[in-house]
């Protein structure tokens, strides 16, 4: 049961890995980063962070290490959607004016 454990670990450790490479590839282009939901990746930071907080007190080690690696990426996605956020609002008031 331990080695099914490590392998949903790394199986959940690897789902990330595609929305992760492609928020840091676009990290300064606002419009790639439109389509990612804030409220969907401020969810996916908080629960990772309950799985290592679980984890670790529970001494489930195939719960709390993948999420170490998960928790982050997930707060990177977040982080990169909000400054796109911020940077198409700057974009459009520039462009209209402020009223």
């Amino acid at each position: 049961m331990i080695v099914l454990g490590w392998l949903v670990g790394i199986v959940d450790v690897a789902q990330f890995l595609p929305q992760t490479r492609h928020a840091l590839r676009r990290w300064h282009d606002p419009q790639a980063l439109r389509g990612l939901s804030v409220w969907t990746w401020s969810i996916a930071t908080v629960q990772g962070a309950a799985w290592v907080v679980y984890g670790f007190a529970n001494e489930l080690w195939p719960i709390a290490l993948p999420n170490l690696l998960i928790t982050p990426a997930c707060a990177l996605i977040l982080l990169a959607r909000l400054r796109a956020g911020h940077r198409l609002r700057t974009e459009d008031l520039q462009r209209t004016g402020p009223g």
